[in-house]
């Protein structure tokens, strides 16, 4: 950084301190110099207030999909799944369900999920191409006399696969060039009504590309389709990364179940940590990447070979620590101008803060209705760390302040 030629100058670049530099504008150079060491120090913020004693969503989840992908390695399935050292922790994966009955991938992934306890969610593209308009498993409808039969093809393909969940559609609202149905609202309340129970598991619902509210709110507005949806689910390219208050007012969790940034380098990595963070503060109570790993390496990737690359570690500062049935509490969310903070607790307290500045920052967090909390574990991705153990963050008095890198997720934990 550029020295400021006067006092002056250092006054004006720091206005909040004017008052207490004004006997230095006037002295000595080295008073001054003294002045701009003080302002070069790691920014304060206002202070995280966390909240233990106000309840938010409760958290079902991080995860990826391993559609139209390769069978996972098992040192592949450890790194995705495990929670020790250089690994990720997710708990979700998310499958394809096949068109044409062909299964043996995805039941292979699940198989590989479940042994490291995670849950597995299984989303169709298309219904097997007889069942539709055009014959095709591109574009067209789903035949309305075929809502039963498409139903029991579901309830099929979760047996053979292992599917925790169900979603009947993926992108009912756009039409493209590969695998894909189109659904209207109505076709996909009507559907929920009548045929989602036969599938016999937890229906994740509609997926929407930008998780319009208008594909989901026919089914939450009637009391029998309603009845039949556990999870309000969508992906958010273009939009849908905001409280979706429809859905959880009616009690449902919110699923993110699609979204991915290219790239993995550091700035990268802050961005998709900053979606995870908003995507929270937003009640979602679960986020799943798109595909995360090709034979050669892709921009959407979160591993390469079987080794976590930046982006992974980034996302991974909320899937290890927030594990399934944490329950996220209000926290400040934004402190100061780079700083975003959301906070969880149920065995355990997990603080996750995302610095997307240049500059480091020196974080006070409070804490509120919780008790015996003396210090934290710290992990920490920055642009020389990967979810790397750091210095314990010590307690005193429900209060606390931590150093913040430029461009760094840091996770606070107590196990």
């Amino acid at each position: 950084m550029k020295k400021p030629q006067s006092c002056a100058a250092l006054a004006r670049i720091n206005p909040d301190r004017r008052s207490r530099f004004s006997h230095i504008i006037a002295a000595a150079p080295l008073a001054c110099t003294l002045a701009f060491a003080v302002a070069a120090s790691p920014a304060q913020a206002a202070t995280c207030t966390v909240n233990v004693g106000s309840n938010l969503q409760t958290i079902d989840g991080f995860g990826f999909a391993s559609v139209f992908a390769s069978v996972l390695t098992s040192a592949q399935a450890d790194t995705f799944f495990g929670t020790g050292n250089g690994q990720l922790g997710f708990s979700l994966l998310r499958v394809y369900i096949n068109e044409n009955s062909s299964f043996s991938t995805d039941a292979s992934n699940a198989s590989l999920a479940h042994a490291r306890g995670a849950k597995v969610l299984g989303t169709a593209w298309s219904p097997p191409p007889s069942m539709k308009s055009n014959n095709s498993s591109v574009g067209g409808v789903l035949n309305t006399s075929q809502y039963a039969a498409y139903a029991s093809y579901l309830a099929n393909a979760a047996t053979q696969i292992g599917l925790d969940y169900v979603s009947p559609a993926n992108e009912p609202d756009i039409t493209v060039s590969y695998q894909s149905c189109t659904w209207t609202p109505a076709n996909l309340q009507t559907w929920a009504a009548n045929n989602a129970p036969a599938v016999g598991k937890p229906i994740v619902m509609p997926e929407s590309y930008h998780f319009n509210d208008a594909y989901s709110d026919p089914i939450l507005n009637n009391s029998t389709s309603a009845s039949h949806v556990t999870y309000v689910g969508g992906h958010i390219y273009g939009g849908g990364n905001t409280l979706h208050s429809n859905a959880i007012s009616h009690g449902k969790h919110v699923w993110m179940t699609e979204h991915y940034n290219n790239g993995q380098t550091l700035s990268n990595a802050i961005t998709d940590a900053k979606e995870v963070s908003d995507c929270m503060n937003n009640q979602m109570s679960a986020y799943i990447w798109w595909r995360a790993y090709h034979d050669t390496l892709a921009t959407d990737d979160l591993i390469q070979g079987s080794t976590p690359l930046k982006n992974g570690y980034a996302i991974g500062q909320f899937a290890k620590y927030i594990r399934p049935g944490k329950v996220r509490c209000s926290a400040t969310y934004n402190p100061s101008t780079s700083v975003y903070v959301t906070a969880y607790h149920n065995n355990g307290l997990v603080i996750v803060a995302v610095n997307t500045g240049g500059s480091s920052v020196s974080q006070s967090f409070t804490l509120q209705n919780v008790s015996g909390v003396s210090s934290f574990l710290v992990n920490r991705t920055s642009s020389s760390e990967n979810m790397a153990s750091v210095s314990t963050a010590t307690v005193s008095s429900n209060t606390f302040t931590y150093s913040l890198p430029a461009q760094s997720v840091t996770t606070f934990h107590q196990f």
